[in-house]
């Protein structure tokens, strides 16, 4: 198993990890009116940002900085190890990574995930299987996405964003996401002095390659990828105590990963805990894998499971064990996190507490 011995994070609830916790204990939503461009001629006019307009490598900088000292990474050490990356692409990506590496004091970079809204836990897990073959002794991984103009407009025009500025993960009455900033970094090892955040413990990617923007109704490849996880790990449902979901608050989505969870985890798929923190923090679209490992570290640290938020009432098409009540301590020991994104791509991140 991998080690997480380093975390840093930055989201619309401010940076750092007990920022991100306190905004989740919270249960309000980091949603805000978007001042960053001109919404007036789209439908949607909310999203969860932080203040100004920040550049995303020099946030990510920072952050693999933040991460390394916390893991007590010496500058040797560091100069020994690589790093990997999930961003959006763009023509300068590759260049911006390097000097990043460069920059960061580490030796090189490995990889740029560039999958969607499962990239960085595609990172993530490229990551942990490095250090389980022994290829690496320890990575760094960072991704990030920030709101920005071009974006919002994409989803704004495809009808996918709530209007309603209201993400409502399996709900009935949701209506699609809320946007959201996210960076974070993690450092991966196999060792480490540095008392871990949580145990990379199996991981699990697929692809049901059913429709470039739609879901398979049935959730073929997220249940795919959560029982490679847990193959990879040696261990059955009845280990697995949270589930932070993908769940975007669209209706096909959400029914189709509630679908893949009650079967992939089945007889225990509609009792184990599921809560999507995407209602509070908002989407953060190539960030959310490393956004949502913090928030499973979080909850294991604090021993409490964060809320579903934003819930109206039921769906029968998502039929889940929702986390709706503070203060639920995970009834296991494994936590699944659980990202998907267009085309069909899954990627899923089997954690084991500290």
């Amino acid at each position: 198993m991998a080690r997480v011995t380093g975390l840093s994070v930055l989201t619309a609830y401010g940076r750092g990890p007990e920022a991100l916790w306190d905004g989740l204990l919270s249960a309000a939503p980091a949603a805000t009116p978007v001042t960053r461009f001109d919404t007036a001629r789209h439908r949607a006019h909310a999203a969860c940002t932080v203040p100004g307009d920040p550049d995303l490598f020099t946030e990510l900088e920072s952050l693999v900085g933040e991460a390394c000292d916390q893991a007590g990474l010496s500058s040797a050490r560091r100069a020994r190890t690589p790093l990997v990356l999930a961003v959006h692409a763009g023509r300068d990506t590759a260049a911006r990574a390097g000097r990043l590496s460069a920059a960061c004091g580490l030796r090189e970079v490995l990889t740029v995930h560039t999958g969607a809204c499962a990239a960085s836990a595609t990172a993530v897990a490229e990551a942990a299987h490095l250090i389980s073959v022994r290829t690496e002794e320890r990575i760094v991984v960072a991704g990030g996405s920030f709101v920005d103009a071009s974006m919002f407009a994409a989803f704004d025009s495809a009808g996918v964003l709530s209007a309603e500025g209201v993400a409502r993960p399996f709900s009935a009455g949701r209506d699609g996401p809320v946007l959201g900033d996210g960076a974070a970094a993690v450092v991966l090892e196999r060792d480490g002095s540095a008392r871990p955040w949580a145990h990379v413990a199996g991981w699990g990617n697929a692809s049901e390659a059913h429709h470039v923007c739609r879901p398979h109704a049935e959730g073929v490849g997220p249940a795919a990828a959560v029982a490679a996880a847990l193959h990879r790990a040696g261990i059955g449902p009845d280990r697995i105590g949270y589930v932070n979901a993908h769940a975007t608050a669209t209706p096909a989505f959400d029914a189709s990963e509630a679908a893949a969870l009650v079967r992939a985890l089945a007889p225990y798929g509609g009792r184990v805990p599921v809560s999507s923190t995407k209602a509070l923090h908002g989407h953060c679209l190539e960030a959310s894998g490393l956004v949502e490992l913090a928030v499973c570290a979080l909850a294991f640290h604090h021993g409490e499971l964060p809320v579903n938020a934003g819930y109206l009432g039921p769906d029968g098409d998502c039929p889940l064990n929702l986390v709706l009540e503070h203060g639920q301590p995970p009834p296991a020991d494994h936590a699944l996190s659980l990202n998907t994104g267009f085309g069909g791509v899954s990627a899923v991140l089997l954690l084991a507490g500290p």
